[in-house]
């Protein structure tokens, strides 16, 4: 028997929609030593949930798995029910029905999958059980086959964290503590870029502790990769981030994904608001798109289009969204699977520090092979919308810049229409830190590889850390709820095309004379789904933002002579670099593979002195 997935409890009550639903005579035991359902008489317990449904369709579309079975632990007697959902199709059918009597843990119950499971009318499918008895036991259950592997799988994981010790701690003891997981082939390799990590907190033959410069996260993953390499053991690898919560089934149905699978692909989890757990933030993304608000693309080469973003994974409907097999241009490296021959085709991370090194390298994998977004895979990571660091905006621009360099043909107009239409923005919510490091990112980027080459990451990496707070007319204060007291969100349609227009042209009220400006603050929100726009700020000097699930607001107050000199500057810029655009561009795609190569990266990591430095010793 190899044992293909299992039906999960939920670690809290807060993600329980997530794996079960119970009726009124049904309840969910959540003791540690004893997790199970009690039910009595009539009580319901259902897997239409995102976790503990089977996902037929890509089982069916990326296995060769033909025949599969459940095994149940129940006490007492039970009517099982198995259903199927379709997209886009309403209701549900059932698909196997069926009584047992004295159920007992001893004796797992087991239920063989109809075969349309792996036909054309592959959709979702789910349990309900049905207790029949005055009392009875939900105690666990898993997804089994007799059919043989077709290989045997090793998996590399490499984290990388800088000073979030209890994330990384937690995820390297879940995966640690589960037991089915004590019978596969993995290694851990934790890359500490903070160096605030102790051996003895990690200390397990299957984790390796790596202390390591302040690289990024391209930095920290590649010096992971490299040593998962050197191993020389391992099939496949899966990059995850550290600010991320994850039940260890996701990399438990991995493992059986690449057991059972003829093909080369990687496979990207779903990313799960931190904050919001039964919400989809993404599932995979597509690049150079926007969303607008009828749900149609349009381009942009600075931005992704987020695919099942704010879907509620409590919905039935949503999870049958799932089923919608879209093609992502990439998958976050929150968790991201990946085998060590595709690696070998197409090379390691470009050295981008961070921001876009999982886009770049994707766009890659996606032209040779392909990576899906699997369903019931997923972990929750700090959403996007909660923070919001000026020194984002450099690496966005640089690594943007370059990854177009190298899979595109982006031209020079293009490029300034939407660099300065970002500046602007920044412009209007007195976001001049930002503004300045949309300017930093493209002058670096105008100076080409080289420049990657020859400076040193972590330097580089705190200077424009201070940069970005070059302007003391922003800062960050702690949140107070009596700031937002009230707030009422403002409505997108309270701003016509000609009010719009006004407020653009006199730079968001930076061109009025100050009699017509108001002391008031204006008072923004950014969440989940929304986010106020900044004409909300005309006539106001000052603009306070507060992100959810920040513990901070950020303060921006107007100044017309910063204004001024960023445009100046950008608008020099522009001029002077024209005419170099085009070479630029060739000189980033011709050193492209060397970028890439593990020559480079060992010199980049200063591997080698390390190497000379413990030969000397």
């Amino acid at each position: 028997m190899n044992v293909i997935s299992r039906i999960r409890f939920p670690s809290t009550l807060e993600t329980s929609s997530l794996y079960i639903k119970c009726n009124e005579n049904a309840s969910l035991n959540l003791n540690p030593q004893n997790v199970e359902v009690v039910l009595k008489k009539n009580g319901v317990l259902s897997f239409n949930t995102y976790f503990n449904s089977f996902y037929e369709k890509f089982y069916t579309k990326y296995t060769n798995l033909s025949s599969l079975y459940y095994l149940l632990k129940l006490e007492g007697d039970f009517q099982v029910s198995l259903y199927r959902e379709h997209y886009q199709k309403d209701g549900r059918e059932i698909i196997y029905i069926k009584n047992f009597n004295r159920c007992q843990p001893s004796e797992p119950v087991q239920i063989s999958l109809p075969d349309s499971w792996h036909s054309e009318d592959a959709g979702r499918s789910y349990l309900e059980l049905t207790c029949l008895s005055e009392h009875g036991l939900f105690l666990g259950g898993l997804i089994a086959t007799e059919q043989p592997k077709i290989r045997e799988v090793s998996l590399g994981i490499v984290t990388c964290t800088f000073k979030k010790e209890a994330y990384v701690k937690n995820t390297v003891n879940s995966i640690l503590k589960d037991e089915f997981l004590q019978d596969n082939n993995l290694k851990i390799f934790v890359v500490d870029n903070g160096k605030t990590l102790k051996k003895d907190e990690l200390d397990h033959p299957r984790v390796e502790l790596i202390p390591n410069r302040n690289v990024g996260g391209s930095g920290g993953f590649t010096r992971g990769l490299i040593a998962a390499l050197q191993d020389n053991a391992h099939t496949h690898f899966l990059f995850m981030d550290d600010d991320i919560e994850i039940d260890s089934e996701s990399i438990y149905r991995l493992f059986a994904l690449y057991e059972y699978t003829h093909h080369e692909f990687a496979v990207a989890s779903s990313m799960l608001d931190l904050y919001k757990k039964h919400i989809v933030h993404e599932a995979g993304a597509l690049y150079s798109k926007y969303r607008d608000d009828q749900g149609k693309y349009h381009f942009n080469p600075f931005t992704i289009a987020s695919l099942k973003h704010n879907l509620n994974l409590e919905n039935s409907n949503s999870i049958n969204s799932l089923l919608l097999d879209e093609k992502p241009d990439y998958g976050g490296f929150w968790f991201f699977a990946f085998s060590k021959n595709i690696l070998e085709e197409i090379g390691l991370i470009m050295p981008f520090f961070i921001k876009g090194d999982d886009i770049e390298f994707c766009l890659r994998i996606k032209d040779n092979l392909g990576l899906v977004v699997f369903p019931g895979i997923a972990v929750w990571h700090e959403p996007f919308y909660s923070k919001n660091p000026f020194w984002d905006a450099y690496y966005g621009t640089r690594n943007n810049l370059v990854t177009h360099s190298i899979h595109g043909s982006l031209k020079y107009t293009d490029v300034i229409k939407f660099v300065t239409k970002g500046l602007l923005q920044c412009i209007f919510f007195f976001d001049y830190n930002t503004a300045r490091m949309l300017i930093e990112g493209f002058e670096d980027y105008m100076k080409g590889p080289s420049f990657i080459e020859n400076i040193d990451p972590e330097e580089l990496h705190n200077s424009i850390v201070s940069l970005s707070k070059s302007y003391k007319s922003q800062s960050i204060k702690p949140y107070h709820h009596n700031h937002f007291n009230n707030h009422q969100l403002s409505q997108k349609s309270g701003n016509s095309i000609l009010n719009k227009l006004i407020k653009a042209f006199t730079l968001n009220g930076h061109l009025l004379p100050d009699f017509f400006l108001s002391k008031d603050d204006a008072l923004l929100k950014m969440g989940l789904g929304y986010g106020e726009s900044w004409t909300k700020a005309f006539t106001k000097k000052r603009i306070v933002i507060y992100r959810d699930g920040n513990s901070s607001m950020y303060e921006h107050e107007m100044n017309r002579q910063v204004v001024f000199e960023l445009l100046i500057r950008w608008f020099k810029v522009v001029i002077k670099s024209a005419t170099r655009w085009s070479s630029v561009k060739a000189e980033w795609r011709n050193a492209f593979n060397h970028l890439t190569s593990v020559n480079f990266w060992n010199k980049y990591l200063k591997l080698n002195e390390q190497v000379e430095q413990s030969v000397h010793r």
